[in-house]
């Protein structure tokens, strides 16, 4: 088998959460010039507040610009369950976005409606992989804007 882009492998569940972190790690240690990119999408680190464990978690995720907001997908690769800081920003939508060395505070809102489904194909005209996730998944997977309202001064 050949692979010709990220897209194309699926990594075993065991494997992810390690991936994860050391994306975040990479990420942080560099100031995104490693892992800012993934399969040609910029990425961001999403600093959530758990909503069980009042604890902040952060991930790495591509984004859709969106004027000055980005917009992020919950797709967990198209598992049945939505990922879990989808759940952290439903519970707390205050949150902290770096996007390589610009830090701030944003606001995450669910898309809704014809906006949802507008942003929808436009993520999946620049990244077809979201629709084979639609495809594998009975739940609608969300589509989170992230809309600036602070620096972050910590």
């Amino acid at each position: 088998m050949s692979l010709t882009s990220v897209s194309d492998w699926t990594p075993p569940d065991w494997l992810i959460p390690w991936i994860s972190r050391t994306h975040v790690v990479l990420y942080k240690l560099s100031t995104g010039k490693v892992g800012g990119h993934v399969d040609g999408m910029p990425c961001i680190l999403l600093r959530t507040i758990g909503r069980r464990s009042g604890k902040p978690h952060t991930v790495c995720l591509s984004y859709l610009p969106d004027g000055d907001s980005m917009v992020v997908v919950g797709s967990f690769g198209g598992t049945e369950h939505h990922p879990a800081w989808y759940h952290n920003v439903r519970a707390n939508p205050e949150v902290i976005v770096r996007d390589r060395e610009r830090v701030f505070w944003a606001t995450a809102d669910t898309l809704t409606g014809d906006e949802r489904e507008a942003l929808w194909e436009a993520r999946v005209a620049s990244a077809p992989r979201y629709a084979r996730y639609q495809e594998r998944t009975d739940r609608e997977i969300p589509l989170v804007r992230l809309s600036y309202s602070r620096p972050y001064t910590g």
